[in-house]
C-alpha cells in the first residue's frame, strides 16, 4: 500500500489553502483598518459638528505618527498608554509648520468606530481633546497577536 503521493498531494492542498487564507486575511484586515480609520473620522467630525466645531483635516504624516504608536503598543514595544508622547508632539511639528498644539487619545479593546467614539466622548480628557481647537487629525489603528485592537488618534493645529 503506497500512501506517499496522498500525503504528498494532501500537503499540497493544505499548504495552497493556508496561503490563499492568509493572503485573503492580509488584503480584509488592510482594508478593514482603511474603513475604520475613515469611520474613525467620520464618527469624531459629526460629534464635532454637534459642538458648533469644524471638521478636522486628516493628514497622511500624522496618520504615520498615529499609526506607528499603535503597532508599537500592539506588538508590546512600548506599553499602553502616552510614552513618547514629546518625541510624537515634536515630529508632528516638524511636519505642519506653525504647528504648536499636539494632543493624543489612545485606547485598546473596542471592535468599530462606533465604541471606540463613545469610549472617548464619556472620558472628560479624551472629549476634550477631540472637542479641541485642532485643525488637524491622524488615526493608527493596529492589532496584536490575539486579535485586540489598538488605537491611536493625534490632534494638531
Amino acid at each position: 500500500m503506497n500512501i506517499r503521493p496522498k500525503t504528498k498531494r494532501n500537503h499540497f492542498l493544505i499548504t495552497l489553502t493556508s496561503l490563499t487564507l492568509f493572503i485573503s486575511l492580509i488584503s480584509f484586515n488592510t482594508n478593514r483598518s482603511a474603513g475604520l480609520i475613515e469611520d474613525v473620522l467620520e464618527q469624531t467630525n459629526k460629534f464635532r459638528a454637534a459642538n458648533g466645531l469644524p471638521e478636522l483635516e486628516m493628514l497622511q504624516d500624522l496618520n504615520a505618527i498615529a499609526q506607528k504608536h499603535s503597532e508599537n503598543m500592539a506588538s508590546g514595544t512600548v506599553s499602553f498608554g502616552h510614552n513618547g508622547f514629546a518625541k510624537r508632539a515634536a515630529l508632528a511639528r516638524k511636519k505642519i509648520e506653525g504647528s504648536n498644539g499636539f494632543a493624543e487619545n489612545v485606547a485598546y479593546g473596542p471592535t468599530s468606530a462606533s465604541q471606540l467614539i463613545t469610549m472617548w466622548k464619556d472620558s472628560p480628557p479624551h472629549r476634550r481633546n477631540m472637542l479641541g481647537k485642532y485643525e488637524y487629525v491622524g488615526i493608527g489603528i493596529a492589532k496584536d497577536r490575539r486579535g485586540t485592537m489598538y488605537y491611536t488618534m493625534v490632534f494638531a493645529d
